[in-house]
């Protein structure tokens, strides 16, 4: 099997740990300000099984390990790589983009991951998804995972990044009440890099003083 990426130690991916982070190559979705342009478009190739390895050797100086992408529920490596982690005794955590419910229905069941995050692009509505997406999307297996992870992740986050040439002010308050998850719920500020869509590359960043101002109580990641 083979993976997009590799980063040994990241203190950034997980709040809280330190983790390994393995990336996938590959989504089904085209979101014009991704920053992980460049794994959406290219083609995997790092040895997972060298990539194990390091993890294994360095295993007591990390936390957990986080599979992110591209889109790792569509990777045909993801269960047989989660199942590995947890005969290692190595917790690990998924990014993923909601659209493979019965993906995370299979990892909640074993409990194969510790931790989800799931990326919320707009609100829950057809056209306002498929705007950000840039593609059509099924929402009711939006909605679905949504669901799942509320009830059947032992820890989880819904993440927004707010996008000032695609988001209004409303789209965001919508959202607030549509996931009515608080606590869970972290909205992350744009920044023009490695955008999949180069044309993104000249919008301005978003402004976390804003955001605090329009949605008081939500964790906003600058």
């Amino acid at each position: 099997m083979k993976a997009g990426g590799y980063l040994p130690a990241s203190f950034l991916d997980w709040d809280g740990k330190v983790s390994a982070v393995i990336f996938c190559c590959g989504c089904n979705f085209r979101c014009p300000w991704c920053h992980n342009g460049e794994l959406v478009k290219s083609e995997p190739s790092l040895d997972l099984g060298e990539i194990f390895s390091d993890i294994a050797r360095r295993a007591k100086f990390l936390d957990g390990v986080v599979i992110s992408g591209g889109e790792p529920s569509l990777w045909s490596g993801l269960l047989p790589l989660l199942e590995k982690l947890k005969e290692a005794g190595l917790p690990a955590k998924i990014d993923t983009n909601g659209t493979t419910p019965s993906l995370l229905r299979a990892v909640t069941k074993k409990n194969l991951a510790q931790h989800i995050a799931m990326d919320v692009k707009a609100p829950l509505d057809a056209a306002s998804y498929s705007r950000l997406a840039g593609v059509p999307v099924d929402m009711e297996k939006i909605i679905e995972s949504i669901k799942l992870i509320k009830s059947s992740a032992p820890s989880y986050e819904f993440r927004t990044t707010y996008v000032p040439a695609l988001h209004s002010d409303g789209d965001l308050l919508k959202m607030r009440g549509e996931l009515s998850d608080d606590a869970h719920w972290v909205v992350q500020c744009f920044k023009p890099n490695g955008c999949l869509d180069e044309k993104f590359l000249g919008e301005e960043p978003a402004s976390a003083e804003k955001l605090k101002e329009l949605l008081p109580g939500i964790k906003i990641r600058g």
